[in-house]
C-alpha cells in the first residue's frame, strides 16, 4: 500500500507537487576507491501539469535525473516522491507498480517490439495490468487518436512506419494507460525536423489535457517547447531560464 509521507494531509498548507527529489545523489563506485557523482544533492519540485524541458552536457546528469525521478534506478542518498509517495519506502514490487499507474516513458530509441504489431506494442503496458483484451484494444485506440495516429497502423510493424510514426505509436505506448506523468529522453533525437515538430506538438496537446512532462533534450528549439527549462552541470541544477517560444522548434519551420 502507497502511503503518503512527508507531507501534510486534509488541509494542507501547500499542493502535493506531482515530482518532489529531496537531496538526490547518485553515486557510483569505480574501484581503487575512486567514486562518480552522476547526481549532487538535487532538491527540486516539479507541479502537477508543469512541463519542464532538462539541458546540458553530456554525461552530466540529465538520463541518471531522469531515471531517478521514472523510479528506473534508486538513489544512493536522498528521497524521490511522486504525487506525495515516498518511494524509499516501497518494495520492486510496488515501485513497479508504481511506474506502471502514475508514469508513461518516452524513449530516443523509441524502444518497440518489431515482432510485434503496433496494436500489441501499446497495450503492453495494459497486458501488465492485467486489462482484459476487448477493453484494451478500445483504449489503444484512444491512445492512438490522441497523438494523431492512424488506425491503419494498428496492424502493422514498427518497421512498416517512419521514425516520426515510431515515436507518435511510443507515446501511445506511454499514455494508454493514462498516467499523470510522462517522461521523456531525447524524444526528437533520432528525427528530421518535420516529424520533430509533430511530436512536440503532440507533447503540447498533453500537456494542455493535464499531464505533466519531463523532458531531457540537447536541442535548444525543443527546449523552448517547454514551460520551464532547468540547466544540469556536474550533477547539480545550476539555474533555470525562461524558454523563448519565439525560437521553438513551432516557429522555425
Amino acid at each position: 500500500m502507497f502511503m503518503l509521507q512527508g507531507f501534510k494531509m486534509m488541509g494542507m498548507e501547500e499542493a502535493i507537487p506531482a515530482i518532489r527529489l529531496e537531496n538526490v545523489y547518485k553515486i557510483y563506485r569505480m574501484g581503487d576507491g575512486l567514486e562518480f557523482r552522476a547526481l549532487n544533492g538535487i532538491s527540486l519540485d516539479i507541479d502537477r501539469g508543469d512541463y519542464v524541458a532538462i539541458m546540458g552536457p553530456s554525461g552530466h546528469g540529465k538520463t541518471t535525473l531522469l531515471n531517478m525521478i521514472g523510479l528506473l534506478d534508486r538513489p544512493t542518498m536522498g528521497k524521490v516522491y511522486i504525487e506525495g509517495i515516498d518511494t524509499s519506502l516501497l518494495s520492486d514490487e510496488e515501485l513497479s507498480r508504481l511506474r506502471n499507474k502514475k508514469l508513461g516513458f518516452v524513449f530516443q530509441q523509441y524502444n518497440l517490439v518489431n515482432r510485434m504489431s503496433v496494436l500489441e506494442n501499446i497495450e503492453l503496458p495494459l497486458v501488465i495490468r492485467g486489462i482484459p483484451r476487448s477493453r484494451r484494444v478500445k483504449m489503444v485506440i484512444e491512445a492512438l487518436e490522441k497523438i494523431g495516429g492512424d488506425r491503419e497502423w494498428l496492424y502493422k510493424r514498427p518497421t512498416q512506419l517512419s521514425g516520426g510514426q515510431q515515436q507518435r505509436v511510443a507515446i501511445a505506448r506511454a499514455i494508454v494507460g493514462d498516467p499523470d506523468i510522462i517522461l521523456a529522453d531525447e524524444p526528437t533525437g533520432n528525427l528530421d525536423t518535420a516529424s520533430s515538430k509533430i511530436i512536440m506538438e503532440t507533447f503540447e496537446r498533453l500537456n494542455k489535457m493535464g499531464k505533466t512532462i519531463v523532458m531531457v533534450t540537447h536541442a535548444h528549439d525543443i527546449a523552448n517547447c517547454a514551460k520551464r527549462i532547468l540547466l544540469i552541470r556536474d550533477g547539480v541544477i545550476r539555474g533555470e531560464v525562461r524558454p523563448d517560444r519565439s525560437k521553438s522548434i513551432f516557429n522555425l519551420i
